[in-house]
């Protein structure tokens, strides 16, 4: 007696690997969004060293720091003019973040106005995909800080903007 020769695969075989490729997707699928949250902070971080430079730039032709990102680039009469501009977008490059105004002085603390120094800050941008991962910031003396539990406080420690 001759068996017949079977072309294909049997409803269970597919079964079986419909679930192995849906375990390996609920795997895959969460590292994957915690890999891409933590790459789109790096729009971030271009964005604030990109506006600390210009604010280094912007005090040595002014003597002083600029109040404002955005608006045609113009030095004011005197610090803490609004009309201090840097000529930034107010976005990170890609749009992930958006900026804050500028506040004087350091996060330190030894400096409280726009003559001696600053501090940029940077937070998701309304809608977008890193909404709930918190701030960052730096200031004139390059220290650099993340809001990591999005509490609205910027912990000493986390003074490594994340890895």
């Amino acid at each position: 007696m001759k068996r017949a020769s079977s072309n294909g695969f049997t409803l269970i075989e597919m079964m079986i690997v419909v679930v192995i490729i849906g375990v390996l997707a609920s795997i895959a699928y969460p590292a994957y969004n915690r890999y891409s949250t933590q790459t789109r902070r790096s729009d971030a971080k271009i964005a604030l060293t990109q506006a600390a430079s210009s604010q280094e730039r912007f005090y040595s032709d002014c003597n002083w720091y600029a109040t404002n990102l955005t608006g045609a680039r113009a030095c004011g009469a005197a610090p803490a003019d609004v009309n201090a501009r840097l000529n930034l977008p107010a976005t990170s490059p890609d749009g992930h973040y958006t900026f804050l105004p500028i506040t004087a002085g350091n996060i330190a603390g030894g400096c409280a106005t726009f003559s001696c120094g600053y501090t940029i800050t940077v937070t998701p941008t309304a809608g977008g995909r890193q909404v709930g991962d918190g701030a960052f910031r730096i200031d004139a003396l390059g220290t650099k800080q993340w809001d990591r539990n999005n509490s609205g406080t910027f912990d000493a420690n986390e003074n490594t903007w994340g890895k």
